[in-house]
């Protein structure tokens, strides 16, 4: 297997074979996402930065807002395909700890599908929700669309253990398991070229020796979550179930979705 001991596992999950595995996340599912948002709280007269952009398939639709938008991700090979998603919106290469964007220029910032959570602790996770904060103009919306946590936790402790599937070019296997300090997902991912599909696979970034890596995403409850955002100065204002915007019921919900709002010091109105 391809090593990548010393690298960040986001540095590696995210590469040109993400999109592949995780196809069944789709524009269908994202088309829902996004139709939600504006039930929640208002989007305002943007910029709206989309954190986390991934390929674009949330820039898609969100190209159909009329107001100004861009995406950022940490991976390039993402930001190329999202290039070719976002209509021409545009999209920038950065850190979510580090927002390369002016401080109050945003009127919402989305952290759409799970990306939040990457870093390990809750304070690991402080300067992520502090960059949100400075970028968000007084009185815009943050949305976090993240797993039930309880939810999650609660399956894994039951129904840990590893599947196997060809998807594509690839052959997957995906182990699940629960860790604790911090509660987390611990997901070990191993991918090989399928016989015949050598060249596809390498299109993809996964030579002969295949390609292993371990993701680990912390289950924050809602009080560390909501802890979080108020030590930044942002408060919750709004929250759904799912993308149809059922009540949060926590250990029982598909999502998460929380809305929180900067607060207007300055008195002025987005």
């Amino acid at each position: 297997m391809t090593p990548t001991a010393g690298r960040p596992w986001y540095e590696t999950a995210f590469g040109p074979h993400y999109p592949l595995l995780y196809a069944h996340r789709d524009l269908t599912e994202a088309r829902r996402c996004v139709a939600l948002l504006p039930a929640l709280a208002p989007l305002g007269p943007g910029p709206i930065l989309d954190l986390g952009c991934g390929q674009g398939r949330h820039l898609h639709w969100l190209a159909g807002v009329r107001l100004p938008v861009l995406g950022l991700d940490l991976s390039w090979s993402l930001l190329t395909a999202a290039k070719r998603a976002a209509g021409g919106l545009p999209v920038i290469q950065g850190d979510m700890r580090a927002i390369p964007l002016r401080a109050a220029s945003c009127s919402a910032v989305l952290s759409l599908f799970t990306t939040f959570g990457y870093f390990g602790g809750v304070r690991a996770h402080d300067p992520v929700v502090r960059e949100v904060a400075r970028v968000l103009a007084p009185g815009g919306h943050w949305f976090l669309d993240f797993l039930d946590s309880e939810r999650v936790a609660a399956q894994l402790k039951t129904s840990a253990g590893t599947r196997r599937r060809r998807t594509g070019a690839l052959l997957v296997e995906e182990r699940r398991e629960l860790a604790d300090q911090p509660r987390r997902v611990i997901k070990t991912i191993t991918l090989q070229a399928a016989p015949g599909c050598e060249p596809a696979a390498a299109a993809l970034g996964i030579g002969p020796q295949g390609l292993r890596y371990v993701e680990e995403v912390t289950l924050f409850s809602l009080d560390e979550l909501t802890g979080m955002a108020a030590a930044a100065g942002l408060q919750p204002v709004a929250a759904a179930g799912d993308y149809a915007g059922a009540r949060l019921v926590p250990g029982a919900s598909e999502r998460w979705l929380l809305v929180y709002r900067r607060g207007n010091e300055e008195g002025a109105q987005l």
